[in-house]
């Protein structure tokens, strides 16, 4: 693959910006001509997909910009005007050929702002700067950063700048960090296709270019395959097995300012899959934060190994030989599972800290700023008043929970189930005396207050109140801890 420099013009971009506005360039627009899969359209499906789609104007963009084919130069201007077409020429976008545009990248809507990146994946002719798109991980960071406003948030391998971007709609001031120059060209281009001027770039490794600051929003989707291989910077990680991951942990934590969030994609390693975030718990420990670890997904060193070179399908010869090195890499690493998920975090005063961890289903995630904010008011709250903090405290279920009943063949209720709707989307079995409860608990009544009403309203007997009391306690701690309750206020 030929390399060639971007120009970091934001002004050119900007004019970029304004065409794609202008001509409809949406992820709305894209899936109605290619179907749901269109945006994320790969190498081998865009030859077909070109082909699918008529001559329009929004048809010549997505050729020309998703799909990476070539456009001629005439329909280029048509849809994109003239100013638009030299822009991208002179940010190196496009190339021109005769008379067609050629790309040599790809610019694509998502998360609601522009991205400009480097063009299909070819694999192991990938150059090592490589700019990768929107990757399902990029949609996981998303999904999993809280929103709130904030003055200062930084981006730590930052890539093609989604996550700064993003973070830039409710902060004042984002830093973005790379140690890839290509990665921050693609940074500036894309803030000025959006037409956002808060996004500052440095080059560095992680945190070494804002040594000594702080910040109330760290995100990062550094390189943290763990690998034997250095070829790649958006993939591997360049250290050690899991260390860049704890480099990154560890780091975050110190970054933070009080009150500050962090969210972090990064992997782990465990001698097996029975006891899988033994080490993580190491890397928080006394690190001043409470913590949400999400186990977004989890495989065997040869599973591991499988997908991450998947690139090598057709060659079975170089696939077994890249199998048996990473296989013998990890036996020398005693590791036996490797896990790949997410780290939160939130800076609070106090002695005391939580570390709570929770498998997540990749398939089922969703946005999930509110339930991060409600997770980490619940560990704060159990953090400073232990046992108590559920019975004491005034709960109401959020908007966002729903329950469900499976109903046997003679209308009884089999099986009741309550469900959150957002981020997570975790799901819980219950039994019907303890969704009885969890009712009524308004925000206005205590937990006992709830045992109470619900034993009175099911004519429930001292001992089975106290059973219910016992299992209910247990069920809305875990619950409140998962985010599906609102902390109205804590009982006087």
């Amino acid at each position: 693959m030929n390399v060639w420099d971007p120009s970091p013009d934001r002004a050119a971009a900007a004019i970029v910006g304004d065409a794609l506005r202008a001509v409809g360039y949406t992820t709305e627009a894209i899936e109605e001509l290619l179907g749901d899969d269109g945006p994320s359209a790969d190498l081998a499906e865009s030859v077909v997909l070109e082909r699918r789609l008529p001559r329009s104007a929004i048809a010549t963009t997505i050729r020309l910009l998703l799909l990476q084919r070539p456009v001629t130069t005439i329909d280029a201007a048509a849809a994109l005007g003239h100013d638009g077409v030299d822009a991208l020429l002179g940010i190196g976008l496009v190339t021109a050929d005769g008379e067609r545009l050629v790309p040599r990248a790809r610019l694509v809507p998502a998360e609601g702002i522009y991205l400009a990146f480097d063009g299909f994946s070819r694999g192991q002719d990938d150059p090592p700067g490589w700019v990768s798109s929107f990757t399902p991980t990029a949609y996981w960071l998303a999904s999993l950063t809280p929103r709130r406003r904030v003055e200062r948030a930084l981006d730590i391998g930052t890539g093609n700048g989604a996550h700064a971007l993003l973070a830039a709609a409710h902060a004042n001031h984002v830093i973005a960090t790379d140690v890839n120059p290509r990665a921050l060209a693609f940074t500036q281009i894309s803030a000025g296709l959006n037409g956002i001027e808060n996004v500052e770039t440095r080059l560095g490794s992680l945190f070494e270019p804002v040594a000594g600051e702080t910040f109330d929003l760290i995100t990062c989707n550094a390189p943290y395959v763990i690998s034997p291989e250095r070829r790649w910077q958006y993939r591997d990680g360049g250290l050690p097995g899991d260390q860049l991951s704890e480099r990154v942990v560890r780091e975050a934590a110190l970054h933070l300012a009080d009150g500050g969030h962090a969210s972090v994609l990064v992997s782990w390693l465990a001698e097996s899959e029975d006891d899988p975030d033994e080490r993580i718990h190491e890397w928080l420990e006394g690190n001043g934060c409470d913590a949400w670890v999400l186990g977004l997904s989890g495989a065997d060193p040869l599973d591991h190994a499988a997908g991450w070179n998947e690139h090598f399908t057709g060659d079975p010869d170089t696939m077994g030989a890249a199998l048996d090195e990473w296989a013998e890499y990890f036996a020398a690493l005693a590791a036996g599972w490797i896990t790949e998920g997410a780290v939160l975090l939130r800076k609070r005063d106090g002695d005391h800290h939580v570390v709570r961890a929770d498998p997540v289903d990749e398939e089922e995630l969703e946005f999930a700023s509110d339930q991060i904010e409600r997770v980490f008011a619940a560990l704060a709250l159990v953090a400073e008043e232990g046992a108590s903090a559920v019975t004491e405290a005034r709960l109401m279920l959020t908007d966002e929970v729903r329950f469900e009943q499976e109903l046997d063949r003679h209308g009884e209720v089999q099986e009741t189930r309550i469900v959150l709707d957002e981020g997570t989307c975790f799901d819980f079995e219950l039994e019907s005396e303890t969704a009885e409860l969890l009712i009524t608990l308004d925000g206005h009544t205590t937990f006992d207050e709830a045992v109470e009403r619900t034993a009175r309203r099911l004519e429930l007997g001292k001992r089975e109140a106290a059973e219910l009391r016992h299992d209910a306690l247990r069920v809305v701690r875990e619950l409140f801890e998962q985010g599906f309750f609102e902390l109205v206020r804590v009982h006087a």
